[in-house]
């Protein structure tokens, strides 16, 4: 690891000037006392017989030393054998302003996150597929990547609901999740294979899964599937894997460009302060901003019942369905950009997997931990600290607004609906109203457009 910093000293004095240290930090492999005067000489290069590999001419620091040298400063290198090094130096510079120029980091991560956002090669809109995974969060990301080619998307979240729908409709892509607590991808697709009048027995099955491991390719066409797409989802492997299956007469030419606000100025600015989350990694997981916001809001608010699972199972000593629970996290936190917390799920996973319940039960305890406090530092996101601030909707308007989203949803008008709910999410919503009102906005999120009537009628009887 390589860490660059920046900072400054004033000068008793001399109030219009600083002194500029600059320094950077390394964990590689060292450098012995005795060869830290070689580096000064042009094309002499230290540990030679170590570092045969390494390309360079040798020239680098003699460079450096001879250019600051000129600035009345010189390179000071501190270093220890096996641990790392430190190069530093100190220029004298007059301050023009001494007015704060911003933080470079969330700046860089904000012009990142407000580029234009990925745009679909297809539509489909005469296409039907089945999405089956058993965490939200991945159905809510996978429908945002598809969304605007248009395709019809059906969701089920386990193994069992998957071989129902499957007997009942005729699809003309299903997409398996492998890891799934009661029963997992190749077993669905065992037993969904062996369905009498099967009416998705030619139909493509392409696996998901988190691990891309050397050799997985092979398992899963072995298996049965037609292939398969890790998770992260990538939007260009998928869109490839989707044109690739379906059938050529209902892939039709993507949409003319439209200017729109795919919501990355709706980022907010809490967000780009929290270290373990990288935001344009999430959005380019996410497909766009928009999708990115939501997704995190599903991540937060499913986080109790997750946690609370896992706990159950390894309570009760069922290391295979906390050990599913945490292959999940691993692949939502990745999602979400969150990788320092899906590596440590990675490595848990690997345990309960292995059997080592002497590792799960040293560090579960801190991976949930560390779970639960960055699920809290997102959870702001549902407030955005703006509910105060938000006027308060109407008995009359709220009640429009309902009777409006019942009848798209009656004529199937999704995308009026959803405007509906981002109009609302400008209003702060009466107490009463606020359980009906959540759940509305998650059948709305995660598509679940099915419920919406029954939602809608609940208290009005």
């Amino acid at each position: 690891m390589v860490t660059f910093s920046i900072g400054y000293d004033d000068i008793e004095g001399c109030p219009d000037d600083i002194m500029l240290n600059v320094s950077v930090e390394d964990t590689g492999t060292g450098i012995k006392e005795e060869d830290i005067d070689k580096l000064f000489a042009a094309f002499q290069r230290v540990d030679e017989v170590k570092n045969r590999g390494i390309e360079g001419t040798g020239l680098g620091i003699t460079i450096t030393q001879s250019l600051l040298n000129m600035m009345g400063s010189a390179l000071d290198i501190k270093s220890e054998y096996g641990k790392g090094s430190v190069f530093s130096f100190s220029l004298r510079q007059h301050v023009v302003k001494r007015e704060a120029v911003g933080e470079y980091e969330t700046a860089f991560m904000r012009s990142v996150a407000e580029r234009k956002r990925y745009k679909e090669k297809f539509t489909a809109p005469g296409a039907h597929i089945l999405v089956v995974d058993d965490t939200p969060v991945n159905i809510t990301v996978f429908k945002s990547l598809l969304k605007r080619t248009g395709i019809s998307i059906d969701a089920a979240e386990s193994g069992e609901e998957c071989i129902r729908m499957a007997s009942l409709s005729k699809y003309d892509m299903i997409f398996l999740d492998h890891m799934m607590p009661e029963k997992d991808g190749i077993e669905t697709l065992d037993e969904l294979k062996r369905l009498p009048d099967n009416p998705n027995a030619e139909t493509p099955v392409v696996c998901l899964t988190a691990n891309a491991v050397s050799g997985m390719r092979e398992m899963y066409l072995e298996a049965g599937f037609d292939d398969y797409i890790t998770k992260p989802i990538d939007p260009d492997r998928l869109e490839t894997v989707v044109l690739a299956y379906l059938p050529k007469n209902k892939i039709m030419p993507p949409e003319p460009e439209k200017e729109e606000d795919d919501g990355a100025s709706a980022i907010p600015e809490f967000m780009y302060h929290i270290a373990e989350i990288d935001i344009p990694e999430g959005i380019k997981h996410c497909g766009s901003a928009a999708a990115y916001i939501d997704t995190i809001k599903i991540y937060s608010e499913t986080a109790a019942a997750n946690i609370e699972e896992i706990e159950r199972f390894w309570n009760n000593g069922d290391i295979r369905r906390a050990t599913v629970k945490i292959h999940a996290l691993k692949s939502t936190s990745r999602i979400i950009g969150a990788d320092g917390l899906g590596a440590f799920a990675e490595k848990l996973e690997k345990a309960g997997n292995a059997g080592d319940t002497e590792r799960l039960a040293d560090e579960l305890p801190r991976l949930l931990s560390d779970y639960r406090r960055l699920t809290e530092k997102l959870a702001e996101i549902g407030k955005n600290g703006r509910e105060e601030e938000l006027p308060l909707i109407s008995d009359e308007k709220l009640h429009d607004a309902y009777t409006a989203m019942l009848g798209f949803s009656d004529t199937l008008d999704y995308d009026s609906m959803a405007h509906v709910v981002d109009i609302l999410s400008g209003y702060r919503i009466p107490d009463r109203e606020l359980p009906r009102w959540e759940k509305l906005r998650n059948a709305v999120v995660n598509f679940d457009y099915e419920l919406i009537p029954d939602i809608l009628s609940e208290g009005d009887e």
